[in-house]
């Protein structure tokens, strides 16, 4: 339903990121507050993302740092945060300063109750720590501003949201000139995301129609595709997104969904078909329509043949061409339809016609590719 779609996309993103699993936190009100963190940053600041992050109580809880006390410093957050966070699997840090970063992030805890973040004083550790060399009685907020200062930092970043919108194992001199973009932006995510959107290498035939889609994202991208932006039963999108190995609020580790072909097996291939044909034909809308209204889709347009009426789906369903083998096929499957004056008035027949064509468009592998 978002007028922003790629602030939602980014949400998503972050959710996998920082991923966090409903049936360890047990808790949706403070899960909501950690979605609704993801999408007040979604193109924002990391800094205050990863500020964010190191006081939310759903990450505080998932990662035990509730048990990080003076004393008996638990290390899963810090780990995490240097690895999978902010810079990455071996990054230049060494286990002391997981350990001193741990340090760092005594005291951090929530109130279960109120689902509040809580700074416990007397269970922070004060004294000196030293964290990438610097030497200081840093706190959890410290160790923020730390990590912003390390170069992998940037480029981890930058590398991880390139692999989630163009394709796996960017050049590192792609990653690099986006990382200078964002730190020359004090981490400011809008003008590398631009920089990143705007480059050669994003429509590039290695980015182009070579990424597969998420559950979420087929079956969102889907619905909007066809010009559907509200359905009477979201718990029914909900399930077959399930189906289909993505359930949201419970990514299967720490390390989130792992996306591309972790997506595909024989049986989730079949499902995917499948799921896609059938929403097609039977969700439900709040007005009482069912299905997909294909005529009122190509209202605007001005399809005169069936070339033309496959052209037109195929331009707003797929990100690449279809041969023109492929479009001959389908046209003829389509076959001509009464002139397009004449569709309102044949309302059901006409979108019974569209409908079978846009399913076998659907139910392809190049619609499963981004």
């Amino acid at each position: 339903e978002s007028p922003r779609p790629l602030q939602e996309k980014l949400t998503l993103f972050w959710h996998g990121h920082f991923a966090t699993q409903q049936s360890v936190v047990q808790n949706s009100y403070t899960l909501y507050h950690q979605n609704q963190l993801f999408r007040e940053h979604a193109a924002g600041n990391f800094g205050g993302l990863l500020y964010g992050i190191v006081h939310d109580p759903v990450m505080i809880r998932y990662l035990d740092n509730n048990l990080n006390v003076k004393g008996h410093a638990n290390e899963n957050l810090a780990r995490e945060i240097m690895e999978l966070f902010a810079m990455g699997v071996d990054q230049g840090y060494t286990e002391a300063d997981i350990r001193e970063a741990a340090r760092a992030l005594t005291g951090y805890t929530y109130d279960n109750n109120t689902g509040q973040f809580r700074w416990q004083h007397d269970k922070h550790d004060a004294e000196a720590k030293t964290i990438f060399g610097k030497t200081g009685p840093w706190t959890g907020d410290d160790l923020v501003n730390l990590l912003l200062d390390q170069p992998s930092t940037a480029r981890f970043i930058s590398g991880k949201l390139f692999e989630f919108f163009a394709y796996k194992e960017p050049a590192s001199e792609t990653v690099d000139s986006l990382a200078e973009v964002l730190r020359a932006n004090q981490y400011e995510l809008s003008p590398m995301l631009k920089n990143l959107f705007l480059s050669e290498v994003f429509y590039s035939e290695a980015a182009l129609g070579t990424q597969i889609k998420s559950p979420t994202q087929l079956v969102v991208g889907m619905l909007r595709d066809v010009g559907i932006k509200q359905v009477a039963n979201y718990g029914q999108l909900d399930g077959v997104i399930q189906n289909m190995g993505q359930q949201l609020f419970e990514p299967p580790d720490v390390k989130g969904w792992r996306q591309g072909r972790s997506w595909i097996s024989s049986n989730r291939l079949f499902d995917r078909y499948n799921t896609i044909a059938n929403l097609m034909q039977t969700v439900a809308q709040p007005n009482g329509r069912q299905g997909a209204d294909l005529v009122d889709l190509l209202a605007s347009t001005e399809c005169k043949t069936a070339t033309d009426i496959v052209e037109c789906l195929a331009k707003t369903c797929f990100a690449k061409p279809l041969s023109e083998l492929q479009r001959q096929k389908l046209a003829d499957f389509l076959g001509e339809l009464p002139p397009q004056p004449e569709w309102a008035s044949q309302r059901d027949a006409v979108n019974g016609r569209l409908r079978a064509v846009l399913v076998l468009m659907l139910s392809t592998p190049e619609y499963q590719l981004t």
